[in-house]
């Protein structure tokens, strides 16, 4: 460990002047939020943490979005500090819990926070890495309410991507913290970045050129399009072949990830015999760790590797990924085809990134690649002390071009961050059993929404005052201000309702209601003059309706500004529908509550499964394939396997909840699909993984996936009945029967 006066070199490496300041923050016991390009040695920051506060007799967390990522550090930090030190807690994998450095995902450390803060309450330093998916759509909440109700004792380190809107969330989390952060923003790369596109009859190009070469290809065809043979993968990577390599391919989709790989596999090799005997070496070395490899995709896999190619995406099993990684660390594949989960943290530079694709699917329709998206790609190329430059080049297809579905490439365009706080009845449940309502309507206005809207909120009230100011003789006619802002806000209400009603009837009525709402206002404007002809005051009546419709405006602005009210609203909606569900009974957890309180991810489904006995009454296979099929996401096209399991019960659960959670919020979050319960209850009963994938068009790795999130559910279950040993053993043998040859994880 490098004392203060020598932190200019840190494990052999001369620290960079952001990494040096980072340093000396943190030795002064700050909480520090750095923001920097990807590939630049974030990381180097939290090593320094976890090895000083290691030696200090300390405890620190160190929390990731993703478990791949939780996975590597535990391996990497095992070998820095040992293995009794370091513990992993990642829903699926629980090694060491009580170690003084801690892995895990942000969930458990915020659910640790909500339930037993004890457990880490001598916490030193907690590292938020990638604190960027603060405005990931599913997950983001998860990383505000750590930063909420994280005791202003710990210190925290968060890594981010360049984001232009660093120090808001700087200064919100100083609030919710109390305590000052310190901002380190570094835009400087070691390893520049060059950004190009390829076109295979202009070559490395730039977007002027190719609009040029578009416009002209356009004008000379029939159909006012190029038809040109298209670009490809192959084009690029023979341009690149000879100075570019080794080289990070990112296609937006699994099978063209593989499809793309088998291709070039066909008309390239690019490595020594040499280089083949270590590609054997390592594989063999990786298998050791695991069992038989059951998957159809390893032969020709392993034929690609032998050649310097490869492709990774989350569909494979995680012993193929983990070969992969190996290869690709060892510098012994030259071009690897993967999908942007690669980009994630894990720490793979290579020279060049190339992009087969402006445009991904996002889950509902294509959409060109944020930004942000791009550089957190893009950022991969460049490896310090080895390449002068990086490049990142994307094929452009001329059939196809349309220059607005391109990132800018300029990083001072990236998008700024934007809260996704939302509530979950766990979240509602563990409020209500920790503070009061005061308190809880507090804790609702401290999210980092509420903080980014109320800027722009205070601006909308000062607009609304003037407004007021000049409105105020008609005001007074509609008997005071609240009466004239009720009036407005009933109108607005009405016609947004107007907006969905189809309904014949339900339109005219809701016209009636807008038509007496608008006389009402228009006399507050006559009265104002009750001597004056109304055809002279035409005019001014035009002047006070524009400004009527310039409040309503800045009415609804304000409203959309107000989160705060929003999240209280859906607090007491949410908060109605447990009451009515029986798992709060004058703001006491009940017993079911109290199990609700603890399981995160649909906590609903499981609550009232054990409520309806069906944890004691299916047999262990059957147990496992309910989980399973609880939340499960099928694939777009994916068919269902048919059985013959009673899920009779399991679906008047799930049809009851949704119906109730319509009525009561008009929207459902209950998921239930057992497309694949047939294959985890065969599973469970000791069928070989190869065999299961004969019956199934699901990816090996999603199928791994889903059977891990069946034993994390299974696991919380277990330890929030700590007084029911029977089902505890059955919980166990449940787990025992899933968690085995390919589903485990081996670190």
């Amino acid at each position: 460990m490098t004392n203060h006066t020598a932190t200019r070199t840190y494990r052999g490496y001369v620290l960079d002047p952001f990494q040096e300041q980072a340093v000396e923050y943190i030795d002064e016991n700050k909480s520090v939020l750095v923001a920097a390009p990807t590939g630049v040695g974030k990381t180097l920051i939290a090593d320094y943490i976890i090895e000083k506060i290691y030696y200090e007799g300390g405890r620190v967390v160190y929390t990731a979005p993703i478990k791949a990522l939780s996975n590597q550090k535990f391996r990497e930090f095992k070998a820095i500090v040992g293995e009794e030190a370091m513990g992993i807690l990642t829903g699926d994998v629980v090694i060491n819990p009580e170690a003084p450095i801690l892995i895990m995902t942000t969930e458990i450390f915020r659910n640790m926070l909500q339930e037993d803060p004890e457990r880490v309450r001598d916490v030193r330093y907690v590292i938020f890495d990638e604190i960027h998916y603060i405005d990931d759509p599913e997950r983001g909440s998860v990383w505000e309410e750590s930063l909420i109700f994280m005791p202003s004792s710990m210190r925290f380190l968060g890594l981010s991507a360049t984001i232009p809107n660093v120090d808001q969330l700087a200064s919100w989390i100083s609030e919710v913290q109390k305590q000052e952060v310190k901002v380190i923003t570094n835009t400087h790369r070691v390893v520049p970045l060059k950004h190009g596109l390829y076109e295979r009859s202009l070559g490395f190009t730039t977007m002027r050129s190719i609009q040029k070469k578009y416009r002209r290809l356009a004008s000379q065809s029939v159909t006012g399009r190029p038809e040109v043979e298209a670009t490809t993968h192959l084009d690029l990577v023979r341009a690149i072949k000879d100075d570019y390599l080794p080289c990070l391919f990112f296609t937006f989709s699994r099978r063209k990830c593989e499809a793309n790989a088998l291709e070039l596999g066909e008309e390239h090799d690019f490595l020594t015999k040499a280089q083949k005997r270590e590609v054997t070496a390592v594989i063999d070395s990786v298998l050791e760790r695991y069992p038989a490899v059951g998957s159809g995709r390893w032969p020709h896999l392993r034929r690609l590797l032998l050649r310097g190619i490869a492709y990774h995406h989350a569909g494979m099993l995680p012993v193929l990924k983990d070969i992969v990684e190996e290869l690709f660390t060892r510098r012994l594949i030259s071009v690897l085809y993967c999908t942007e989960t690669f980009a994630v943290g894990l720490n793979f530079p290579c020279k060049t990134v190339c992009f087969d694709s402006s445009t991904k699917w996002d889950g509902v329709s294509f959409r060109p690649i944020s930004n942000r998206e791009y550089f957190q790609m893009a950022g991969r190329a460049g490896r310090r002390g080895i390449d002068e430059e990086g490049f990142a080049f994307t094929v452009v297809d001329l059939n196809y071009f349309d220059p607005s579905q391109f990132p800018s490439m300029n990083e001072d365009e990236v998008e700024p961050l934007q809260s996704q706080f939302s509530l979950t009845y766990n979240s509602i449940l563990n409020l209500v059993k920790n503070y009061d309502e005061e308190h809880i309507h507090r804790i609702l206005g401290q999210n980092f929404a509420t903080y980014q809207a109320s800027a722009e909120r205070q601006g909308v009230l000062l607009q609304l005052e003037i407004l007021e100011e000049e409105l105020a003789p008609y005001i007074k006619n509609l008997r005071g201000r609240e009466r004239f802002v009720q009036t407005l806000k009933k109108r607005i209400d009405l016609e947004r309702k107007m907006l969905t009603a189809y309904n014949k009837r339900t339109r005219s009525h809701l016209k009636r209601e807008i038509r007496a709402l608008t006389q009402r206002l228009d006399s507050a404007f006559y009265r104002a003059y009750p001597k004056e002809d109304r055809a002279l005051l035409r005019r001014d009546n035009r002047r006070y309706r524009r400004k009527l419709s310039a409040y309503e405006r800045l009415l609804i602005r304000e409203q959309a500004l107000n989160p705060q009210e929003k999240y209280i609203q859906e607090f007491s909606h949410k908060k109605a529908l447990l009451e009515a569900l029986g798992y709060l009974e004058q703001d006491q957890l009940t017993a079911a509550g109290l199990l609700a309180s603890e399981i995160h991810g649909h906590e609903l489904m499981i609550t009232e499964m054990v409520m309806e006995g069906l944890f004691q009454s299916y047999t262990p296979p059957e147990l496992n394939a309910a989980l399973v099929a609880v939340g499960y996401e099928p694939r777009k096209n994916e068919f269902r396997i048919k059985h013959k399991l009673n899920f009779g019960p399991l679906i008047g659960i799930y049809h009851s909840l949704a119906k109730m959670e319509q009525r009561m919020l008009g929207y459902s979050t209950v998921q239930f699909n057992d497309h694949v319960a047939a294959l985890a209850y065969r599973w469970s009963r000791g069928e070989d993984f190869a065999k299961l994938l004969e019956d199934t068009s699901v990816d090996e790795g999603d199928l791994v996936f889903a059977f891990r999130r069946g034993i994390d559910l299974l696991r919380q279950v277990r330890n929030a009945i700590p007084e029911d040993p029977v089902l505890q053993e059955k919980l166990r043998e449940c787990i025992s029967l899933m968690d085995r040859d390919e589903v485990s994880i081996w670190l």
